[in-house]
């Protein structure tokens, strides 16, 4: 919560907060794994502005999947699964 405050001025409703998956690369993987990322879904309040180590924002579509990196291929994959955007 206190990321998103930072770096995209926005406030989380805590109780929102919902755990949506943990994606990983291991060990050796070409993007330098091993890496993992932890995804919550959360309502939030505010317009989500880009500050400190955000540089801009930028919103992707399933069909964007090969713009990002391979972790957040994952998540992708799972949100499309789930019928979630993006």
């Amino acid at each position: 919560m206190r990321d998103i405050d930072e770096e995209l001025q926005a406030a989380i409703d805590p109780g929102s907060m919902a755990h949506f998956g943990t994606f990983e690369i291991g060990e050796g993987h070409p993007e330098h794994g091993p890496f993992r990322m932890i995804c919550y879904t959360a309502g939030h309040r505010g317009e989500l502005t880009p500050s400190r180590e955000v540089a801009e924002k930028a919103w992707f579509r399933y069909a964007d999947r090969d713009r990002v990196s391979a972790v957040d291929e994952r998540a992708f994959d799972a949100l499309h699964e789930a019928g979630r955007p993006p």
